[in-house]
């Protein structure tokens, strides 16, 4: 006999009869000598066919009841693979490359194939000559070559050219402000589950001092006041607990919305990424350096490109432009006409020069002009943004690190204050208000240092997105990782 899982079912039978031999009832004992029966297994050996089965079974529990995690630089591959603001830039991408394909065909051969059939109400005749039949078809085959178009088609070529390079920059543009909600997105995770930690322990610090407060009141040591204020603050304690809790679970679903998953992320572990400082450099070094990375801003300056190309389009309306055509006709007449030709074929050469147009050339001139304008204006307004926006995350990245000095020291000095006022309010020698008002500065020193560790690497991504080097930076990982939280 097996179970379902394969394991063998060892049984030591011993039968339902009296057991004594000879008697010929079922059971071990009372076995015909006749027939040799296997031997039972001793009962010792049981226990250890369990363990050696509770042991086979513990792996498998484990694989499968093992925690997830996530780490921030997987949570950007995540984000850039499945937020559809990437999807939407490579669209656009496409989209400039089908412009290429517009522009190449302006300047290759077009062919086209074009029959027809008429019908005529009756035939007609001049003396002895048909000059109209009852009906006729004709097929025409025709080939045109432009030869010159005053230059317009190869600056629509090089316009989708520097338009394609424009697009793939803004592709990575795109993917760099993904990087940074991503970053802003997941170091609210780890701000809201480090303030349920602070709130946790302060509701169980609020409930100690209830309990001594409680304690002091049975002996007379304090008023029923003193218990209230005591019962009070616990009860703000766990509303404070709860509204930690919201927060983390809506810092998740934001989470889980730039990452665009499916999956809840309630027990998921996140892994505090430890970012190596920036490297030593001054702030001039980092603005100019900013010039030549910074994605918008080589947009800027392709945009410039594509419109001093419009200028040069807008010129070759003015210039001549000049074709070849060749066509093959056949044709069939019922009843044939007299001088009628079935087959011809010839070559054409046209060359056109615009005159008057209603003023549509110079219109279009004009608004390519203003264009370009626009564009110089635009790549201006981008550099002088760049100097302004390194020097504020500069400037941020160094206040937040001297606060982190100011804030460790609070810290320490508030919890040693705590634990002097509570051990002083366990043998009345400090009150109530004394306890709370050492607490709530207890609270308010771990919040802030918390939430400045957090912001001293966030303040890190953003000088990164800043300097325009966010996404190289963050396509090998930034730094190492390490378990916190």
């Amino acid at each position: 006999m097996t179970l379902r899982s394969g394991w063998p079912v060892l049984l030591n039978y011993r039968g339902s009869g009296t057991g004594s031999e000879g008697t010929g009832e079922k059971g071990w004992r009372g076995r015909s000598p006749h027939k040799t029966l296997p031997r039972p297994l001793p009962l010792t050996l049981a226990p250890l066919l369990l363990i050696l089965l509770l042991l086979a079974l513990v792996p498998a529990r484990d694989a499968a009841g093992a925690e997830r995690t996530l780490s921030l630089t997987e949570a950007y591959r995540l984000a850039l693979m499945n937020n559809e603001n990437v999807r939407i830039a490579d669209e656009g991408v496409s989209q400039a490359e089908a412009t290429m394909d517009k522009a190449i065909s302006t300047i290759l051969p077009r062919f086209t194939a074009e029959s027809r059939y008429t019908r005529y109400n009756e035939k007609k005749t001049s003396g002895s000559f048909v000059t109209q039949p009852d009906e006729a078809a004709g097929v025409d085959l025709r080939l045109t070559q432009p030869i010159y178009t005053g230059g317009i088609e190869w600056s629509a070529r090089r316009q989708a050219r520097l338009l394609i390079e424009k697009t793939s920059v803004g592709v990575n543009y795109v993917r760099e402000a993904v990087i940074l909600k991503t970053a802003r997105a997941y170091f609210w995770v780890l701000k809201a589950g480090k303030g349920l930690e602070i709130k946790k322990a302060a509701l169980k610090r609020a409930d100690e001092r209830k309990k001594v407060a409680s304690a002091r009141f049975r002996v007379g040591d304090v008023t029923r006041a003193a218990v209230l204020r005591a019962e009070a603050e616990a009860a703000g304690a766990e509303a404070a607990l709860i509204r930690a809790e919201s927060a983390l679970r809506d810092s998740k679903a934001a989470l889980k919305r730039v990452l665009g998953v499916a999956e809840e992320l309630d027990g998921v572990e996140f892994i505090e990424p430890e970012i190596s400082p920036q490297e030593n450099r001054t702030l001039d070094d980092v603005i100019r350096n900013a010039y030549e990375k910074r994605l918008d801003y080589r947009q800027s300056v392709l945009g410039e490109r594509i419109a001093e190309e419009g200028i040069v389009f807008a010129r070759g309306n003015f210039l001549p432009s000049l074709k070849l055509e060749g066509l093959y006709s056949w044709k069939d007449q019922d009843p044939e006409t007299t001088f009628f030709q079935k087959e011809s074929a010839s070559a054409t050469l046209t060359l056109t020069y615009p005159i008057f147009e209603g003023g549509l050339r110079k219109a279009e001139l004009d608004e390519a002009r203003s264009r370009l304008r626009e564009a110089e204006l635009r790549k201006i307004g981008v550099k002088r943004d760049i100097e302004v926006e390194v020097r504020e995350a500069f400037n941020n990245m160094e206040s937040v690190k001297a606060e982190i000095e100011s804030y460790r020291k609070q810290l320490s000095f508030a919890e040693e204050d705590y634990k002097m006022v509570f051990e002083q309010f366990k043998y009345g020698l400090s009150t109530t208000l004394d306890t709370i008002d050492a607490d709530s500065t207890f609270i308010s020193a771990q919040s802030s240092l918390s939430n400045a560790l957090y912001d001293l690497q966030l303040s890190l991504i953003e000088l990164k997105w800043r300097a325009g080097t966010l996404l190289e930076d963050s396509s090998l990982g930034l730094g190492q990782q390490r378990e916190g939280r």
